[in-house]
């Protein structure tokens, strides 16, 4: 499905996460995968040659990357790649996607805490406003073997069918059954009844088996949905966006950024054409 696979490699624990990941799915895929270290350009900004920081800093890139790809061979995908690219990174880490012509970027995320976090940008939010290239995040280890369960959240209706139809090819690709939920509101259960039986026909006639949830607000929406992916063993959130930053998304706020926060098994993140 995904052709190419470019995870991100930076050496933390998250990043380990990706890794992890990036091989589950790139060996059920067949798909070949590249890890991608950036190195930040103002290390050799003095323009007089290499400088001590970034020959310690391209030391430290090759190390991750031979221990990504010897990890990636003894798990089963003998030919990943790595490539180390001087960049800013959400910028590096898009132009080398779109190179590669990646159908997927994987990324660890390292979790935001203090009163600051509505104002500091993570590297998943700086990437999906910079690509629609498909971004899979990761927050904890993920399962080594796939349970074949997708969750799809419907929760607006411009963005319905850019997710559903996603994860019906997801679904055809990995041979999984589809879990769509959908939300009551106040005019009851009719509303979100209907967008779950126009995904579940989409499912049907991509030849894709689908079960439909319609879940209270009670607990809010992001709690809801990590807790029936976990509840009903997923191996994937898939979630369309709009990709919004700065004030408006401060001021609606962000069920896609509450989810990736929370949710302990890998969100796939599909942006609407801007």
């Amino acid at each position: 499905m995904f052709e190419r696979i470019v995870a991100i490699v930076d050496g933390s624990p998250a990043s380990d996460y990706a890794v992890g990941a990036s091989i589950t799915v790139a060996r059920e895929d067949a798909g070949e995968l590249t890890f991608c270290v950036t190195v930040d350009p103002e290390l050799s900004a003095s323009g007089v040659g290499p400088t001590p920081l970034t020959e310690l800093a391209m030391q430290l890139s090759r190390q991750m990357l031979h221990a990504a790809l010897a990890r990636a061979r003894a798990s089963g995908v003998p030919h990943a790649t790595g490539q180390i690219v001087q960049a800013e990174p959400a910028r590096g880490v898009v132009a080398f996607a779109r190179a590669q012509r990646a159908g997927l970027i994987v990324l660890g995320l390292a979790p935001l805490a203090g009163v600051l976090r509505p104002f500091i940008s993570s590297l998943a939010e700086e990437i999906v406003h910079e690509t629609t290239i498909p971004l899979c995040v990761v927050r904890r280890p993920a399962q080594t073997t796939l349970r074949r369960r997708i969750l799809v959240p419907i929760v607006d209706d411009d963005l319905a069918r850019l997710g559903v139809s996603y994860a019906v090819r997801m679904a055809q690709y990995f041979r999984s059954m589809l879990l769509f939920c959908s939300f009551e509101d106040a005019a009851g259960e009719r509303p979100a009844a209907q967008a779950l039986s126009r995904a579940k026909e989409a499912a049907a006639a991509g030849g894709v088996a689908a079960e439909v949830l319609i879940l209270p607000k009670d607990d809010g929406i992001s709690d809801a949905i990590v807790r029936n992916a976990d509840v009903h063993a997923c191996d994937w959130i898939v979630m369309a966006t709009h990709g919004r930053r700065g004030l408006p998304l401060l001021i609606e706020g962000s069920v896609t950024e509450a989810v990736i926060y929370a949710s302990d098994v890998p969100v796939v993140i599909v942006r609407a054409p801007p």
